[in-house]
């Protein structure tokens, strides 16, 4: 066999293997791939609270503690209840404005308007289980009616 002949199957096993691992690569990939998560932000917040219950759960990177996932159960579609996320630097004005400066922290708004808010101890505890949260969403609801 000659050297031109040697090459071509050399970069043909080399192309084949490179392609193979591109594309396993890329299946490989795919499946560990989270949904997109849309940010939060000063100027999208007023149109994410702006229809029926919305709880934030503010977090932020340097926090001490995290919230109870048992905390938020029952709570995601309770009333017609949506939970969410909302990171500290992307909201900083809406920060201010609820005087969070603990996190986590949570609030609750109904139609666009604040309800209740509950936030952190300097430790990162939040004072309220889900049983409370949902009686203050029941007054909010019976607030409206009467």
């Amino acid at each position: 066999m000659n050297n031109a002949k040697l090459i071509k199957i050399t970069f043909k096993t080399l192309c084949v293997m490179g392609l193979s691992f591109i594309l396993c690569g890329n299946v490989v990939n795919g499946q560990d791939k989270k949904p997109k998560v849309e940010v939060i932000t000063d100027d999208n917040f007023k149109k994410k609270v702006a229809k029926g219950f919305v709880l934030i759960k503010f977090t932020s990177g340097y926090q001490m503690a995290k919230l109870n996932v048992k905390l938020l159960e029952g709570v995601n579609g309770f009333e017609g209840c949506t939970i969410i996320e909302v990171d500290a630097g992307n909201a900083r004005k809406v920060i201010k404005k609820l005087r969070i400066r603990n996190y986590p922290s949570l609030a609750l708004f109904h139609n666009g308007s604040k309800k209740k808010v509950w936030k952190a101890d300097m430790d990162g505890k939040v004072d309220v289980d889900n049983k409370g949260i949902k009686k203050a969403i029941s007054n909010a609801i019976a607030g409206d009616v009467f």
